[in-house]
């Protein structure tokens, strides 16, 4: 049985290359931390799979996938990875470029602090990358799974990326994700999912994004309540909120919008993150994509 007490990889260095620095996170899958590239010099992020969780197939087969879908998406806003790596105990490393800056999340509420709110045109101009990124994922028939706004980061330098593929669905190949669970943040789910759908395409990404721009407009999430159970409910039953209530700064058809972005039958819901983000535009003054 594997030793589920996380090791002290300070100083470690991992594939011969990177010297752990810092520890910068931990979540349900591994731990993230500050490299040094001990050949180039640089800085980097190594993401180091879960000790109890590389004896498993499941979460493996996640970790590579993730790999593929962000070397698919090099170019684009996704992460940039630059290397896979094996530690001496056996635990799988993604390496990716180090991001300085703060996580979508953290930024709205610091603006929200000082009583900020995003105009359309802002919130466009920051975010259109990720739109991006989502249209190129989606092509190639990648779909994110968990779109929330922890996983957009906001870099200091200006511009965006798009962060964690850990959940990741490839349309074209065979489901990793056991029967019963649901991948995903409770709130950011898209309302098939929670029925228990098996042929998802790209109309979960775009429900997921029009609940994080939601979140970033109006402060909130569209549904929220004290038990997961709460928001499935609300999610596949209840009315859809109204944002021009919350925000009447912002124009009466946003909620036609926003109806058919978190519509609970996909086939009512916009087809494409494309055709979210043009109406979005639209109702900005801008030009579509």
């Amino acid at each position: 049985m594997a030793n589920s007490v996380t090791p002290d990889r300070i100083g470690e260095v991992i594939g011969g290359r990177y010297r752990i620095v810092k520890e910068l996170g931990r979540g349900a899958q591994g731990s993230v931390y500050r490299a040094k590239d001990l050949r180039a010099g640089d800085e980097v992020a190594v993401k180091v799979l879960s000790e109890p969780l590389v004896r498993g197939d499941e979460w493996r087969e996640r970790t590579l996938r993730e790999a593929h879908a962000l070397t698919v998406l090099a170019g684009t806003a996704a992460v940039r990875v630059l290397h896979q790596a094996w530690t001496d105990d056996g635990s799988f490393c993604l390496v990716t470029e180090l991001l300085h800056g703060v996580d979508f999340q953290d930024y709205l509420e610091k603006r929200e602090e000082t009583g900020q709110t995003f105009t359309l045109s802002e919130l466009i101009l920051l975010l259109s990358p990720i739109v991006s990124t989502l249209e190129t994922a989606h092509a190639a028939g990648i779909l994110h799974r968990d779109l929330k706004p922890r996983n957009v980061f906001v870099l200091d330098a200006g511009g965006v990326r798009l962060l964690d593929f850990g959940f990741v669905k490839f349309t074209r190949m065979r489901s990793v994700t056991q029967a019963g669970i649901i991948a995903g943040s409770p709130s950011y789910i898209a309302p098939e999912i929670w029925q228990g759908a098996t042929d998802l395409d790209q109309r979960i990404d775009v429900y997921s994004f029009a609940v994080l721009l939601f979140r970033a407009l109006a402060g909130r999430t569209p549904f929220s309540g004290e038990a997961t159970l709460d928001i499935l409910k609300a999610a596949t039953s209840a009315e859809r909120p109204s944002l021009h209530a919350l925000r009447p700064d912002l124009p009466e058809a946003i909620d036609d919008w926003l109806r058919q972005a978190l519509a609970v039958d996909p086939a009512e819901r916009f087809e494409r993150i494309h055709g979210l983000w043009n109406a979005l535009k639209s109702l900005a003054g801008a030009a579509p994509i």
